[in-house]
C-alpha cells in the first residue's frame, strides 16, 4: 500500500512541476518580445510615419493600422479603423504611409499590431490637417 502512495505522490509532484514550468515558459516568451515605437506625421490630409524596434522582424513588413480616436483616450477596440499599411524600408527607416484617404477633422493615431515576437505600440494622437 505504501508503494502505491509513493507512486501517486511522485505523479502529483511531476504534474505540479510541469504546470510550473509551463507558466515560466509563458513568462519567458513574453519577456523576450521586442519593444516597438510608432511615429506619426500628418500632411495634406494624409498620415505617414515610421516603425522603430531593435529587432528587424518588428520593423520590416510590420502591419500599421490608422485609427480615428472617438473618445478622450486611445482605444483600438472602440475607435474607428481608417486604414492599414505595411512598413517598408526606405532611406530613413521603415516607413508606413496612408497617402491621402480624404480624412477630415478629427484625431488620429497609428498602431503597430502585436506579432509573436514584437510588442504592439501606439503613436501619439494627431489632428488631421486638411
Amino acid at each position: 500500500m505504501t508503494r502505491k502512495i509513493n507512486i501517486r505522490n511522485s505523479i502529483a509532484a511531476l504534474a505540479v512541476s510541469a504546470v510550473a514550468l509551463a507558466g515560466l515558459a509563458g513568462t519567458a516568451s513574453a519577456a523576450t518580445s521586442a519593444p516597438t515605437k510608432v511615429l506619426i506625421q500628418a500632411e495634406s490630409g494624409g498620415f505617414f510615419g515610421y516603425v522603430k524596434s531593435p529587432k528587424l522582424d518588428c520593423k520590416s513588413e510590420r502591419t500599421v493600422v490608422l485609427y480615428k480616436q472617438l473618445g478622450s483616450t486611445q482605444n483600438p477596440r472602440n475607435d474607428q479603423r481608417v486604414g492599414m499599411d505595411l512598413a517598408q524600408a526606405n532611406n530613413e527607416g521603415y516607413e508606413w504611409n496612408m497617402g491621402n484617404p480624404g480624412l477630415h477633422s478629427g484625431r488620429y493615431y497609428a498602431r503597430a499590431t502585436r506579432t509573436p515576437d514584437c510588442l504592439p505600440a501606439n503613436s501619439v494622437t494627431l489632428r488631421a490637417q486638411p
